[in-house]
């Protein structure tokens, strides 16, 4: 065998110091400030786009179709079935099924407040 199966099977505790429960908390410790920054440039691209951001404007009057957000919006349908799984995929809406309509609503209302201050700075 090669490689780091012949390492733990040589030390056998190589794996477990590896794993031990004080090097996790200081990974954790570590990787969460980079964790939020990520999700946090997630969020940002996601609202980087003048659709988006009136896709946010309509379900902030609450649940929508992706046929009614299509036609309040502006954009065909596939368009803003592209622009709603960017949304979705970076936590900011969610959906749910009924029959063959999609529904689709905020996650967090406080993603209103991010758009609030972004209209500010843009002023």
């Amino acid at each position: 065998m090669h490689g780091n199966a012949t390492t733990a099977s040589v030390h056998p505790y190589y794996l477990r110091n590896c794993a031990s429960s004080d090097r996790i908390v200081t990974m954790e410790a570590i990787s969460s400030p980079d964790l939020v920054r990520d999700r946090s440039a997630a969020i940002a691209k996601a609202l980087a786009d003048a659709k988006r951001l009136c896709v946010v404007e309509r379900l902030a009057e609450g649940e929508r179709s992706v046929s009614d957000l299509s036609r309040d919006v502006g954009c065909q349908v596939p368009n803003m079935s592209q622009h709603l799984s960017v949304l979705r995929a970076a936590g900011i809406v969610a959906s749910r099924r009924e029959g063959s309509t999609v529904f689709y609503r905020l996650v967090d209302s406080r993603v209103l407040e991010v758009y609030r201050l972004l209209q500010q700075v843009a002023h």
